[in-house]
């Protein structure tokens, strides 16, 4: 048995060295992991159970009577009872299942150990050992000690093959059941010689977990990251393969539980609500699918809020906050959340579960989920511009047919020419008009017949598209009269120019037929019109020697009709020959126009006693105007204001300067517009007594007035507008721009 015992003690020694140098190497990893300090402690009392098994052995044989044999059991019977707490602590920390003080039981149960061994050698109380001859002790544990083992083995035991999934290592599962194996050697009865089997085991258990340790902690690690970027690179390929964004977002999770080797994960995005809502599960119950959650709430919504990544060793254990999934508490074990950030913004959350028996994630996990993560966003973001930029394109597209279907259809023609006056598109309208000529893309309009096609000021109308964004202009093409309107293509810098054809060749015939009309029927009518107002000029100087009342009644009656139609025959005339544009301009002044107005007003302003007075500015610019026409607008202004106005009001023409215009307000206090029908009082023919306007209804007139005014000062490029209020009165303005002299130069 000597034999035996030399090879124990050398593979007991060989054990523990091995040990304490992979011990070195996980601590010099990551000295501050909590599982890489338990195995520490865990390697320690190990030994110290060795050492002390070692010395006991060695003083069996040497000196069975030696005083020192008790304080070698005592170190024994430490690192026994130590390391038994020390592999339940370290396996609890494996499987994820340690309570937050846990650590304030090890370390109790230890001192207790500790403290019970040295009341025992103070107490000098006998031990129960004894040599066995052959180098075999015999020696029964204290009741304490068995106490302990019973308690943390057992747990050790029972944590060890209930979460079995969670320890990833074969080795550490071999290892721990192994070294909980062979300290309940050690309680077998002493006569089966078995100790020094006890501790041989011990520490070859403890080297099998310390080797499978060093694997767990540094040689998978490196292994895994030496084949990260080649995964990545594949997850990536994986991910971007796929367009449509459900697609996208099912491989992320698929390649997400793959990675961590989990059991379901879920993906969170942003919707329009600013809210998280699950868009994609993995092995989560359906009903979970499309759960809204808002920005803070639970594990999700804390991601998204911080924008950092959180894990969870022990969901129940670890979480405090809301739970977004009603379920999680019941089957939730490791959970990871990171975010899915882009163009530095949280675009979703991606979140990957391990069920309660299943595997534990680790620190480094988060790392790698992390990978996944960036490389999910960036598809994500990708597959949602595709998305967007398919649905543009196929509106682009559908625009675009609609569009060819209307320009190919219309009967108006319709041009494209790019800067260089190329044509660029021409609809079959277009075309017909140059049925001769075989119209070809890229041809010059220049070189088309007719050649008036293009506007004969080139620079006003390039003037008008850059402030009025159209030009329009007539032109005519085979004897018909078309309204060319012209618009730019592209902004802020055009890339060339549209033409819209419309034939007005219709409308410039019924137009001059109108005109003719007028003419013809308002020479037609005057003429007779004068005939009868004549005839009874001279029918009353006839009946006035008889001075009937009725007679007198009815004449009067009859003046006024006539003379009525009579001022309706003349506005359509003046009308007409206004809107022709036929203007007889001369330089003229403010105070010479008003004075006019002034003498021909004063008589009817006198008859409804209105105050008539005018109020012109010290050193105004003179303007350009036809006198007769120009005279003729503020006339039908001042009348219409005398008109409006109640007896003992008063009417004012005020001349003023307002950036480089003259301004001419006629204002008065009379019975004012309503705000709904200021926008009428321009149209031909329109009246406020007709329309309801209160107080004018027995006010009579042609409605001709102000569309005359309105003509005439856009004949003359000016404004004209107005402001009015209900009660109060009316101010109406008309604008002309003033013949400004250059200063002169020093």
């Amino acid at each position: 048995m000597a034999f035996f015992n030399t090879v124990s003690l050398l593979s007991n020694g060989l054990t523990l060295a091995l040990s304490l140098g992979f011990l070195l190497i996980v601590l010099w990893n990551d000295v501050r992991k909590e599982l890489n300090q338990f195995f520490a402690a865990f390697l320690l009392l190990v030994m110290l159970w060795n050492v002390g098994s070692l010395f006991t052995l060695a003083l069996s044989i040497i000196s069975p009577n030696s005083s020192v044999i008790k304080l070698a059991i005592t170190i024994m019977e430490i690192g026994f009872t130590g390391s038994s707490i020390a592999l339940y602590t370290m396996t609890a920390i494996l499987v994820g299942v340690h309570t937050r003080r846990f650590r304030l039981l090890a370390f109790t149960s230890l001192f207790l150990i500790v403290g019970y061994q040295a009341v025992l050698i103070f107490a000098d109380a006998p031990i129960q050992f004894s040599t066995l001859g052959n180098g075999f002790f015999k020696y029964r544990f204290a009741p304490l000690s068995a106490i302990f083992y019973l308690m943390f083995d057992g747990v050790t035991l029972y944590l060890v093959w209930r979460y079995r999934r969670k320890i990833r290592s074969h080795g550490l599962f071999i290892g721990l059941n192994l070294f909980a194996i062979s300290q309940s050697l050690g309680f077998l009865n002493p006569e089966l010689q078995v100790a020094s089997l006890s501790i041989t085991l011990g520490g070859v258990s403890a080297l099998l977990i310390s080797f499978a340790m060093l694997r767990r902690e540094i040689i998978t690690p490196l292994a895994e990251r030496i084949t990260q970027v080649e995964s990545v690179h594949k997850v990536s390929l994986a991910i971007t393969s796929h367009i449509a964004l459900d697609r996208v977002m099912n491989q992320i999770a698929t390649q997400a539980v793959t990675w961590l080797n989990a059991d379901a994960s879920g993906i969170f995005l942003k919707n329009d609500r600013n809210q998280l809502e699950l868009v994609s599960v993995y092995d989560l119950p359906s009903v979970s699918l499309h759960l809204q959650i808002d920005i803070g709430d639970g594990v999700a919504g804390r991601v998204a809020e911080t924008k950092q990544s959180i894990y969870l060793e022990n969901y129940v254990r670890d979480w405090k906050g809301i739970h977004e999934f009603a379920y999680g508490t019941e089957t939730f074990g490791s959970v990871i959340g990171v975010p899915l950030i882009y163009s530095e913004s949280t675009i979703g959350v991606l979140l990957v579960i391990a069920g309660k028996q299943g595997r534990l994630f680790q620190k480094q996990d988060v790392q790698l989920l992390e990978l996944l993560g960036a490389q999910a966003a960036v598809a994500i973001a990708h597959s949602r511009l595709f998305g967007e930029q398919q649905s543009l394109t196929q509106q682009v597209e559908a625009a675009h047919n609609q569009l060819q279907t209307v320009l190919t259809s219309t009967e108006n023609p319709v041009a494209v020419v790019n800067r260089k006056l190329q044509l660029v598109f021409a609809n079959p309208a277009f075309r017909r008009l140059f049925k001769d000529t075989q119209l070809t893309l890229g041809e010059h309009l220049i070189n088309l017949t007719p050649r008036n096609l293009l506007p004969s000021d080139f620079r006003a109308a390039l003037r008008d598209l850059r402030q009025k964004q159209a030009h329009i202009y007539e032109v005519s093409i085979n004897n018909q009269t078309y309204l060319c309107h012209v618009a730019s293509l592209g902004q802020p810098q055009s890339s060339g120019w549209v033409a819209v054809l419309n034939d007005i060749s219709q409308l410039k015939e019924l137009d001059r037929l109108k005109s003719e009309m007028i003419r013809m029927a308002s020479h037609d009518l005057k003429n007779p019109l004068q005939a009868a107002m004549a005839n009874l000029e001279l029918l009353h100087d006839d009946l006035e020697l008889l001075r009937n009342p009725e007679i007198d009644l009815s004449m009067t009656a009859i003046n006024t009709q006539l003379t009525r139609m009579n001022k309706i025959i003349n506005g359509v005339l003046d009308l007409e020959r206004i809107k022709s544009g036929q203007l007889l301009t001369e330089v003229c002044t403010a105070e010479q126009v008003v004075n006019e107005v002034m003498q021909d007003m004063r008589y009817l302003a006198s008859e409804k006693r209105i105050t008539l007075q005018a109020e012109i500015g010290d050193d105004l610019p003179h303007f350009k105007a036809d006198p007769d026409q120009f005279g003729q607008a503020l006339v039908n202004l001042v009348e219409n204001a005398i008109k409006f106005t109640k007896s003992n009001g008063h009417v004012i023409i005020k001349v003023g300067l307002e950036k480089n215009r003259l301004c001419f307000a006629v204002q008065d206090n009379g019975i004012g517009i309503p705000p709904e029908l200021q926008e009428h009082v321009f149209e031909r023919f329109w009246r406020g007594g007709q329309r309801g306007q209160n107080g004018a209804e027995h006010i009579t007139g042609t409605g001709l007035g102000l569309s005359l005014v309105k003509t005439i000062v856009e004949n003359h490029s000016g404004e004209v507008r107005l402001t009015s209020t209900p009660g109060i009165g009316t101010v109406f303005y008309v604008l002309l721009p003033a013949m400004i002299e250059a200063q002169p130069t020093l």
